[in-house]
């Protein structure tokens, strides 16, 4: 079994500030002695099958920077990811699967809520990043000075354009010019977290024990994907996991993913038209011609999570069968998950799915992208009560 200490909890901006000070992804190994955590970064090459780079994809790229566009950029396909213990780290039979946000390009806020999880839970906390997110994607996509005049140009060109920032200017021009991409990075990551988990289940990863058992902590969109996951239990893969979702859990078509940190409002349109039944048959026989093959029972699953009352019927019945392990909380003030959404998906509409939702709200201003705001000493005790309790929560529910 693995050994750890329960650590005496210390204040979330000061953990923040020591975490964020000394993580790396360009090291091998980081050990912060003040707080008795170690990570190790591992590398990972994705195998995944891509599209070639064709301009055929891209019919209304007009001016912009064809780098963000192009389907395969190397730091995509080799990457490392860290994994965060806690206490005294040996090899675990046991792990958490941690599975971020959209658009993000730091893991600067989740490392406080990784090294929590694996200091009360006593499991090794792996960080896994989505495709073209985090380390997956060139860094100037994340520099304000290159994505600013793209940002600038996209409000010159379009005169009702919302929620246009240089945090988001990438993603927007990406899903804007192609949004089936957002549907192939996504299969893209699905793979990518079945070839990971398979290596430790078979015991062929260095840092983890033979059968290891794989519990899931996702976020947002990382939420999304990691309910296809456990609805599809390829090769069986999580029969017995537990999957806690945070600020996630609904249906596609019930998401709002316009945001100054996520995507500006014309990408969300372009991005929610694939919402569409008739566009969504388009995109089946696009992968279907395209020569990505093998996800046609994950397609399936895909519509069950994309519409809310067409998949209604098969996706209940897969809840029925599984909600006992999965625990979500939805925040009240959520504008990009809506509580009530995730309710309606995971309870049902006559709330008799077992299922376990939890919607809080906390006593000062958050938002879907910042629950847990730093640096601000009026209201840090009061985030610092509301991250204890949320976590507590999710801990004792993958233990």
């Amino acid at each position: 079994m693995f050994k750890y200490i329960k650590m005496t909890y210390m204040n979330y901006n000061l953990q923040y500030e020591l975490l964020v000070k000394s993580f790396s992804t360009k090291q091998k190994c980081i050990q912060i002695d003040d707080l008795s955590t170690r990570i190790v970064n591992c590398p990972f090459d994705s195998t995944f099958s891509r599209i070639a780079d064709s301009h055929e994809w891209f019919p209304t790229a007009m001016k912009f920077d064809q780098e963000i566009t192009r389907n395969r950029i190397q730091q995509n396909d080799s990457f490392s990811y860290p994994v965060i213990f806690s206490g005294e780290a040996e090899k675990s039979d046991q792990a958490i699967l941690f599975l971020h946000g959209l658009n993000e390009r730091s893991w600067n806020k989740y490392l406080v809520w990784a090294k929590y999880l694996s200091d009360q839970t006593g499991q090794p906390v792996i960080l896994f990043p989505l495709a073209f997110h985090m380390n997956r994607a060139p860094e100037k996509w994340n520099d304000a000075r290159a994505m600013s005049p793209l940002a600038s140009d996209r409000r010159k060109h379009y005169s009702d354009l919302k929620d246009s920032t240089y945090l988001n200017a990438a993603l927007s021009i990406r899903i804007e010019n192609y949004p089936e991409q957002f549907v192939i990075s996504g299969m893209q990551s699905y793979m990518d977290i079945i070839r990971i988990v398979s290596s430790i289940r078979e015991g062929k990863h260095f840092l983890f024990r033979k059968n290891t058992k794989i519990n899931i902590f996702s976020y947002s969109i990382g939420a999304f994907l990691s309910e296809l996951i456990m609805m599809d239990n390829p090769e069986r893969l999580f029969d017995s996991s537990k999957l806690c979702l945070f600020c996630g859990g609904a249906t596609f078509d019930h998401l709002n993913g316009a945001s100054r940190y996520i995507m500006d409002s014309r990408a969300f349109q372009k991005l929610h038209a694939l919402t569409s039944m008739s566009n969504f048959k388009c995109l089946r026989r696009y992968f279907e011609n395209s020569g990505i093959s093998g996800f046609k029972h994950t397609l399936e699953t895909l519509r069950y999570m994309t519409f809310f009352k067409e998949g209604k019927q098969a996706r209940e019945r897969i809840l029925n069968q599984i909600g006992e392990r999965i625990y979500a909380i939805g925040l009240s003030n959520d504008q990009v998950v809506p509580p009530l959404a995730i309710l309606q998906t995971l309870k049902g509409d006559s709330m008799n799915l077992p299922t376990k939702v939890e919607i809080m709200d906390f006593p000062y201003s958050y938002t879907h992208e910042i629950p847990f705001p730093i640096n601000n000493q009026l209201i840090a005790p009061q985030v610092n009560r509301c991250f204890k309790k949320v976590f507590d929560k999710v801990a004792g529910f993958l233990k």
